[in-house]
Parts: structure tokens; sequence; C-alpha cells
């Protein structure tokens, strides 16, 4: 009797924990559906500002403000609860909300993320004296570049989070066709997963650049992670592909202000990118909206020029970098990409013809 009645115990605890897991993950997947909604809520709003800063002539950077901090935390929320490369491409709506409470929650949660992921994109002024470079592996300014500082008419594309089998190789078609090079900013574990695709990258010509191992919030981590993430990420993605790498950017750009992160990045040798027009592409998935966002934060630069966010990972990437080339073509801009345009700056020689 006294056995049956631990077996029926354990049976109940057993069911009880499974039903606890499977509520969490209900709970989860509503959450990631809200923080959807307010993503999309997010965007709108940040194209709406954009609106009127070129209205108004207000060329001060939209990235500083707590609104795209938002953006760049809900990003960072979402992905928190789903992986990075879920095929999700639906298009979520506040009617959808039935649970206003739950909902509020998220968007605390994720205006509190915003506080300590904000960038910091300002204009940073450099000056060179005694043939020293202005831009080098540093945790002062001189160890962040966010474009602002760019030559005049001079941009560079870069693509984070992949590489990504055929994505990849379509946008490196894309730029090798005009005659084009950008800069892609891997993560190990998906350069080892589509070692391929990496190659062709390399095979191309392009520029090859760090972007943490597996794309965690570094400013969250512990030490040991955050050396995993950046300097075995490092020896291993230039082990695999047979290069050396020189830039890094910090997933979300979260960090560039840490200590702990910029001691790490720099001891590594790598100047950390940042950017000055971001693509959104990540969550809009309309070729031609992307388009005119670039368009409209590209007229907002300070000397019409800086660095480009796209993401090889998403499908429709390729049809919106590809409107994106072709713009700045027919514009008569310089495209380059990032070490070129670091090596120009400091006076060393380069190809950004």
């Amino acid at each position: 009797m006294k056995i049956a009645l631990f077996v029926l115990t354990l049976s109940f605890l057993s069911f009880s924990h499974e039903a606890h897991v499977q509520k969490n993950s209900g709970i989860e997947s509503i959450k990631r559906a809200y923080a959807e909604v307010y993503a999309d809520f997010l965007i709108k709003d940040f194209d709406r500002l954009l609106d009127l800063k070129l209205a108004f002539r207000d060329s001060s950077s939209i990235l500083n403000t707590s609104a795209y901090a938002k953006i760049l935390s809900s990003r960072s929320y979402i992905e928190s609860r789903k992986p990075l490369n879920h095929k999700s491409n639906r298009s979520f709506n506040i009617l959808e909300v039935d649970r206003a409470g739950l909902y509020a929650k998220v968007v605390e949660e994720i205006d509190n993320g915003a506080l300590r992921i904000q960038p910091n994109s300002r204009n940073f002024n450099t000056y060179k004296s005694n043939n020293e470079p202005v831009i080098y592996p540093s945790t002062s300014r001189a160890g962040n570049v966010t474009g602002n500082t760019f030559p005049k008419n001079t941009w560079a594309l870069t693509f984070d989070d992949g590489p990504r089998g055929n994505r990849t190789k379509e946008i490196v078609d894309n730029l090798y066709a005009r005659g084009l090079k950008a800069t892609f900013f891997m993560l190990t574990a998906e350069a080892k997963k589509y070692k391929t695709s990496a190659k062709y990258v390399v095979d191309s010509g392009m520029n090859v650049a760090l972007h943490s191992y597996t794309h965690p919030d570094l400013n969250k981590a512990s030490s040991s992670k955050v050396e995993y993430e950046i300097t075995t990420a490092k020896k291993d993605l230039e082990n695999l592909l047979g290069v050396k790498t020189s830039v890094f950017r910090l997933p979300y750009g979260s960090g560039m202000h840490t200590k702990k992160l910029r001691d790490t990045i720099a001891k590594n040798n790598y100047v950390h990118i940042f950017w000055n027009i971001d693509t959104l592409d990540w969550k809009d998935k309309n070729p031609q909206s992307v388009l005119a966002r670039v368009k409209k934060q590209m007229k907002l630069t300070p000397k019409h020029s800086g660095v480009i966010l796209f993401h090889d990972i998403q499908s429709k990437t390729v049809i919106s970098s590809k409107l994106t080339m072709d713009y700045l073509i027919n514009e008569g801009q310089k495209v380059c990409t990032v070490e070129d345009v670091i090596a120009l700056q400091n006076g060393k020689p380069n190809d950004c013809k």
C-alpha cells in the first residue's frame, strides 16, 4: 500500500512538473508574441521620428534616442526567447493582445532593458598627430567607430549574424557583380555550421569580421562567457577560415561603454564597429520600406557617410541590400569595407577608391 502511494505521489509530482513547464512555455510564447507587437510599434514610431527630424532639419543622431534603444532591447528580448534563426515572418497586431497586464509587463521589461543597452553614437572627433593612427584597438574613442567621421560620401555595407547558406552567397554575388565589397560580421557558431558559405565570403575577397560566438547580450554575461564569445570566437573563426580579423561588433551594440567588454575587445586587437544607419531588416521584411529608411537616415548623417547595418540571415535582405547597393552606385557614392575606411583614415594603404 505504501509503495503504491509512493508511486502515485511520484506520478502526481511528475505530472505537476510537466504541467508547470508547459504553462511557463505557454506564457513565454505569449510574451514573445507581445514583444513582436511592441517591436512593430517601436519601428513605426522610429520611422515617424525620422520624418520629423527631416522636416525640421534636425541632424542629431536618431540612434542616440531612447526610442532606438528600445528597438534594440526588443530584438534582444525576442531572440532570447526563440532561436536566432527563427523562420517566422508573421506580422503581429496590437488587436491580438488580450492580456493587457502581461503586455504591460513585457513593455516594462523591454524598456528597462533599453536603459542597459542604449548605445552612444556621438560624432567622435579624431585628430591625427605625429603620424599616429586615429583609429586603433583601444578602450578610448579611438577604438570605437560609428561611421560619423568617415570621409564624405563614403559608406561601408555591413552584414551581421551569418553566414547563412544561399542567402549569404546571393548577397556576395550581388556585391561582386557590382564591383563592391562589404564587411561580414560573422558568428563563429554559424560559420562552423555554414562553412561553405563562410569560405565563399572569403574567396570572393570580402571583409570578414567577428560578431561573437553565439550572439548573446554580452553586457549581461559573466567574465568567462565574455572570453568565450570574443577571445575563443576569434581564435576559432580565424582557424576555421584561415583569415585574420581586425574589427568586432557587439551583439545588439550592447556594452559599448562597459569596461569589461571594451577591455576584452581591445585585448584581442580589435576595433569596435557600431553603425549610423540601421535598416531594421531583422523585423521589416519589405525591401522598399527598408530602402526608404536607409535613404532618410543617410540624409541625417553629419558628412553623408557611414556604416549601414544589414543582417544576411534574413531572406528579404537579399533584395533590400541589392536595392541599397544600386542606390549607392546611382548616387555616385563610394562603397568600401570597414577595414579599408579605417586604413584610409589612418593614412595607410587601402582599396577604398
